[in-house]
């Protein structure tokens, strides 16, 4: 077993040696030169038995670009931080969702829309400003759309999840303002396995859903070739919550009501559950496959083919006119998507790498209407989705001047065909609208890092060009083209023992972003069922949307004592012209349309990590973290919609060897900043969610096994996310207990 025990910024991550298939041979000896490792005869190139050696694991992303494998992690350019997710630590807090997954990171919470649909919100931004990918490659899916699209990654498949915040997430796209989350799948092995077949299997039941998930994944390697196939199945009922589904509040102001049964006159109230979030159901399967090759030599590649199919139920949410059919909502989405990998590594001069990606996805997506009640026999497909993508990167990696210039120059294309049939009138008269978007953009970048003594310069550009055509009227075509750029220049000082501090670091980062709208943003013009509104773009009213304008301010600093490590950072961005989407009285009742607004955007992120007892292998380690954000509209001297409360919490956390234990807590204050009346944001009230967790390991030869029990919500605390769309008719679920028993070969 390789144990990692935390130090200086660390976290505690036990990692069975049968995982260590990216880790070569070459870094294994470098890193434990002064620790006997017993190898068993047989190839040169493999280890059988690994004895237990002491290394550094950063919590955070190291200032210099990481490699993985034969994999180039270009984030580990960028100067802020990267907070990286995996190992036994992704176990313990994968959930259904990218959103779920990550919603206690410091400056991250979600957009919660149930437990099958929820994105990362970082820093306040949503949307298309929180770039989702896979393998530095885009999602590809329709969940930057709309809040109610699920995204295409099962967190329980993923290797790990990289948050980048800030501008250092333009290396991804100009959209990225606020950050973006990266996962690294195991769709393709990147690096010649330890082992000829490795793999680990997961099987996870709840009581919260009466849900249980399955997933997997296995590596076969034959000389230079590795075939990896990756699986999950998801299945779960109505989850359980804590009182009421709706608040007072928003029956009080939206009274839902629908027909009686039988169809008589008047109406009656919807009823409101109790007990249980009607309609919350998730089934999903997802599986890949994918061939390497591996050779000695600089040159490797892969390919990879991969299928996502997700059915799952949204929360009931009123339209807002009683004589609509009462009923659910069902999501049923498709994606097959095909993927290519190649790298050259050069190590000579300056250029020392070259990677290349290219992905093709096809992504379906209906949405399914089913009446209850008076409208029980009614069903239809309210809207039918489809995307056809193709996307790809360059990245060269260089070094220069005596290993104090390290960077990344590339370039990055996309083009994506996006066609929605929408539903205008109902069965039995049925009329449906299409619409037709063609999207191609190009985009050349770099992010540069100059190192001289303790001091690093860093410098970002990113270049864009894009094209929209609308074909939705017949004979009457509409086509965009702009270009846009974006700037970042950082400063960081660094020095050890200083102070009494192991290490200080001080970093200040200016950025000024551009960013080209959508053609959702631009052009929408139908029902979505999802806000419960009329969705108009902003282009609509006559008056295109212009770019999207923004001068960014960051400040960070780093400490690290003997025991103690502390994170923080302070950012504010002044906005331009910020596209939002904003409740409108003028057009019809409860439509909602893309306007662009001056605004200003400001917060803070900390983290505190103590290691308050050590002795060997046992440890007691405790977390503080907290975040806020601020949201202004200054042209109406509002606040902006959707803004994520202020939070704080803690975990403590005990490991003795194979076994470890934690509780933890986070707190979400009151979020009472609210745009006025009429039809403005209802309060969230303020909540504590405490989860406690146990865990034990069983080790023998190769195999290791891991056993999991998790109790989230203890209090079952009624708790509401206020960037939800629906946080009034929907809230997190209750009380619940989750084991798992994970198999690693």
């Amino acid at each position: 077993m390789l144990q990692i025990c935390p130090l200086q910024s660390q976290v505690s991550v036990s990692v069975p040696e049968t995982t260590l298939a990216e880790t070569t041979v070459q870094e294994l000896e470098a890193s434990a030169s002064d620790v006997p490792v017993e190898a068993q005869t047989g190839s040169a190139d493999t280890i059988q038995t690994l004895d237990e050696i002491v290394v550094e694991a950063e919590r955070y992303g190291p200032s210099s670009a990481m490699i993985v494998g034969r994999s180039l992690r270009i984030a580990g350019i960028s100067m802020q931080p990267v907070t990286e997710v995996s190992g036994d630590e992704l176990m313990r807090r994968a959930q259904g969702t990218l959103g779920e997954t990550l919603a206690w990171e410091p400056g991250v919470s979600s957009n919660y829309f149930g437990p099958a649909a929820s994105r990362p919100v970082i820093r306040g931004f949503d949307g298309v400003r929180v770039k989702l990918m896979r393998d530095d490659l885009s999602t590809m899916d329709l969940s930057d759309t709309s809040p109610d699209h699920g995204v295409t990654v099962d967190p329980l498949l993923a290797e790990s999840l990289e948050i980048h915040r800030g501008p250092a997430a333009l290396l991804y796209g100009n959209s990225a303002i606020g950050g973006a989350v990266n996962t690294r799948s195991r769709t393709l092995a990147r690096e010649l396995p330890l082992e000829r077949i490795q793999g680990s299997f997961d099987s996870r039941i709840d009581n919260v859903s009466q849900g249980w998930a399955e997933t997997g994944w296995l590596s076969v390697k034959q000389g230079p070739w590795v075939l990896q196939l990756t699986g999950s199945v998801r299945e779960s009922e109505d989850i359980r919550i804590p009182g009421k589904a709706r608040t007072e509040s928003y029956d009080a102001r939206e009274r839902p009501r629908t027909r009686p049964p039988g169809g008589g006159p008047g109406s009656i109230p919807v009823e409101n559950p109790d007990g249980h979030l009607l309609n919350t159901f998730q089934e999903s399967l997802s599986y890949s496959i994918g061939l390497s090759y591996l050779p000695e030599g600089p040159f490797w590649m892969g390919v990879s083919y991969s299928y996502f199919d997700s059915f799952y139920g949204l929360p009931y949410i009123f339209s807002g006119d009683v004589t609509e059919p009462l009923g659910d909502s069902v999501i049923d989405m498709q994606q097959r998507r095909l993927d290519l990998e190649m790298g050259l590594d050069l190590e000579l001069g300056p250029l020392q790498k070259i990677q290349v990606r290219l992905a093709q996805s096809d992504y379906v997506h209906d949405e399914l209407f089913q009446g209850r009640g008076a409208d029980v026999d009614v069903f239809f497909n309210e809207t039918a989705l489809s995307k056809n993508t193709v996307e790809g990167r360059i990245d060269l990696l260089h070094g220069g001047f005596d290993s104090r210039l390290e960077g990344v120059v590339g370039m990055h294309s996309f083009i994506e065909d996006f066609d929605a049939s929408r539903l205008i009138v109902p069965p039995p008269t049925e009329f449906r609208v299409p619409a037709y978007f063609s999207t191609e953009n190009q985009g050349l970048f770099l992010m540069e890092k100059f190192k001289l003594g303790d001091w690093q310069l860093q410098w970002g550009s990113r270049w864009e060009q894009q094209r929209i055509m609308d074909d939705s009227l017949a004979g009457s075509a509409r086509m965009r083209e702009e270009e846009c750029q974006s700037h970042s220049l950082g400063l960081t000082w660094s020095r050890e023992e200083i102070l009494g501090l192991k290490k200080l670091s001080l970093t200040g980062i200016v950025s000024n972003t551009q960013r080209m709208p959508t053609a959702t943003e631009r052009y929408a013009f139908w029902n979505n069922a999802a806000m419960g509104r009329f969705l108009v773009g902003g282009d609509m009213d006559g008056t295109p949307l212009s770019l999207e304008k923004s001068l960014g301010y960051e400040l960070g600093l780093a400490a690290d004592l003997e025991k103690v490590s502390l994170r923080v950072n302070a950012f504010r961005y002044d906005y331009e012209n910020f596209i939002f989407l904003q409740e409108i009285t003028n057009f019809i009742n409860r439509a909602v349309q893309y306007i662009e607004r001056e605004a200003e955007i400001s917060g803070w992120e900390a983290e505190l990590e103590w290691r308050v007892w050590q002795n060997n292998e046992r440890q007691v380690k405790l977390t503080l973290m907290g975040d806020s954000v601020r949201g202004h509209n200054v042209t109406d001297d509002e606040p902006l919609p959707r803004m994520p409360p202020g939070r704080f919490g803690t975990r403590l956390e005990y490991t003795s060897g194979r076994f470890s234990c934690g509780i933890e807590a986070r707190h979400s204050l009151e979020q009472d900043r609210l745009k006025p009346e009429p039809r403005g944001e209802l309060p969230t009230d303020a909540y504590t969610l405490i989860n406690a967790d146990a865990s034990w390991r069983l080790m023998k030869d190769r195999h290791d096994v891991l056993f999991t029990l998790q109790a989230t919500n203890l209090l079952n605390e009624e708790a509401r996310v206020h960037t939800s769309f629906r946080k009034d008719v929907a809230p997190l679920p209750g009380i619940g207990i989750t084991a798992s028993v994970r198999w690693s070969f």
